[in-house]
């Protein structure tokens, strides 16, 4: 996944005299989803309520995981820079 969030949507149904068609209107959820970029394409999926904590602590750890490879990325930069340089000398 290229990028994930995790958001909380409330629905208006279609059904007249609903709820969610009152002033003040009083909507229907919460529902989660997960939405997220991979390979270019844009989907979202959405989260059951019990699923949440789990979600949450993978969506946490992708986030981890991210910053780890951005510094990884970084250092092995570096480390060529320094490589390069000292077979210059």
């Amino acid at each position: 996944m290229a990028a994930s969030r995790l958001s909380t949507q409330y629905n208006v149904c279609g059904s007249p005299g609903c709820r969610c068609k009152a002033i003040p209107p009083v909507k229907h959820g919460p529902y989660y989803q997960v939405s997220y970029t991979r390979k270019g394409k844009s989907s979202t999926k959405f989260v059951k309520k019990e699923d949440l904590p789990e979600v949450r602590k993978q969506l946490k750890n992708y986030q981890r995981m991210k910053l780890l490879m951005e510094k990884w990325i970084d250092l092995a930069i570096e480390l060529s820079i320094l490589r390069l340089a000292k077979e210059a000398e």
